[in-house]
């Protein structure tokens, strides 16, 4: 990644100065080292448009402490054929939690009306944990365990309830320390490091199920970063162009 040589050493400086982390919305803010990367843009896969880049970014597992252990943060891109229309970025989670959006840009370049493409690079992104973004495991998971469980009965409550404490506990054991710091407000602030990387002063953001609650998350944390927002479906914002 180019210019990412100096991360470790601005990070670690700007971290002995500042007293521990409280403010949601700050936390991005006072880590520049984070914020100044600029994406290494490559072509994602040769069976792929060209037109079709990705990029890897880093970002601190714990943002109360940013001189400590980094996560990857796989982030993909697909610019506006009309560059003299361009507004911004439009950033994609179709929800989950836990649903790679690597990949969503291809896809949606050919759905989404040709008024929305013509004014925003596509860009797409794997949340923390998830798919390239240095992905958790969790070790012994049968078959019955890898999937998504199901809706409240009261009958079945005690057996759901030793289905989830039993992928928890397998989870834990893989991947313990990195679990509790895969959270709806870190991905928030993930989402805020991919704005500045990639040189926008507000980002719009379309999100579906899980994802229009982190984009509300977003908002309520970087509200001036925050140009319009479309949840589970094309439905604009009334907050302003970017």
């Amino acid at each position: 990644m180019k210019r990412l040589a100096p991360l470790l050493a601005t990070v670690g400086l700007i971290a002995t100065s500042l007293p521990l982390l409280t403010a949601p919305q700050a936390a991005a803010a006072q880590i520049p080292g984070y914020m100044r990367q600029q994406p290494d843009w490559h072509r994602c896969r040769p069976d792929q448009p060209a037109t079709y880049e990705c990029a890897t970014l880093k970002v601190p597992l714990d943002y109360q402490h940013p001189q400590g252990r980094m996560l990857d943060l796989a982030i993909s891109r697909i610019k506006t054929e009309n560059p003299g229309k361009r507004r911004g970025v439009l950033l994609f989670n179709p929800g989950g939690p836990g649903v790679s959006a690597l990949f969503r840009p291809v896809g949606l370049n050919t759905t989404i009306p040709k008024d929305v493409r013509d004014q925003y690079d596509l860009i797409g992104f794997d949340p923390r944990g998830v798919g390239k973004s240095s992905p958790i495991s969790c070790g012994g998971l049968s078959a019955d365990e890898r999937g998504l469980g199901g809706p409240y009965r009261p009958e079945t409550f005690p057996s759901d309830v030793a289905w989830a404490r039993s992928v928890a506990d397998k989870c834990r054991e893989k991947s313990g320390d990195v679990i509790p710091h895969i959270t709806t407000r870190n991905t928030a602030r993930d989402l805020d490091v991919i704005r500045a990387a990639l040189g926008e002063r507000k980002i719009s953001y379309l999100g579906y199920s899980y994802g229009t609650y982190l984009g509300a998350v977003y908002s309520q944390m970087f509200p001036q970063r925050t140009a319009s927002c479309w949840t589970a479906g094309w439905i604009r914002s009334a907050s302003g162009a970017a």
